[in-house]
């Protein structure tokens, strides 16, 4: 039995010659230009989630942590000048890396309703360095605790400034001006005030 050849050429081990080769080549690297840059948007939109997300959990645990210290002050008895400081002290230790103490819009001590919400008029505000903003509102002598005693609350604005360049990029694609410098951040906790020891 004998073989032939069907054409002239001779064949290479592991080569194929495929017409069209180098334009499917191109066409590859047209795909991928034009699926990169969605990529990019993508992964930078999850670092920048992942992001807020730190800045917001360090909040709640900030948050939590003022709560905690006014609530165990109660109104402070004789000390009452220094309740609303302590406070605020215990939120500022409790921001911690990512978050950036300069970044901190207020920092509020707040007397809450039964729904957990501010009343009017009842609010004392301090900024990012502790020093507090205009006349308090609720005085730390003021305040009842016990079982049927004051709702305390504390609350942190916190401006999140982005931190990869997805805005700049979005600004590119949507809009002269971005979409976001800064990201306004509110987190607040309420709880019963206990007896002072």
């Amino acid at each position: 039995m004998t073989l032939r050849r069907a054409s002239g050429r001779r064949s290479v081990p592991g080569r194929r010659s495929v017409p069209g080769r180098h334009a499917e080549r191109g066409q590859s690297m047209v795909e991928f230009a034009l699926i990169l840059p969605l990529f990019i948007i993508i992964l930078l939109g999850l670092l920048e989630f992942g992001s807020a997300y730190d800045h917001r959990n360090a909040m709640a645990y900030a948050v939590r942590e003022g709560a905690r210290v006014g609530a165990s002050l109660g109104s402070g008895g004789t000390s009452s000048s220094t309740v609303d400081p302590t406070i605020v002290a215990a939120v500022r230790r409790g921001l911690t890396d990512p978050i950036l103490i300069e970044n901190i819009a207020s920092i509020e001590i707040f007397k809450a309703d039964t729904n957990g919400a501010p009343i009017a008029g009842k609010v004392n505000t301090f900024d990012h360095t502790g020093a507090a903003v205009g006349a308090p509102g609720w005085p730390a002598s003021t305040r009842v605790a016990g079982i049927n005693g004051d709702m305390l609350g504390v609350r942190v604005v916190y401006e999140f400034r982005p931190t990869t360049p997805l805005a700049a990029m979005l600004a590119l694609l949507v809009n002269p001006v971005p979409p976001y410098e800064v990201i306004r951040m509110t987190d607040a906790l309420v709880m019963k005030l206990e007896p002072t020891p």
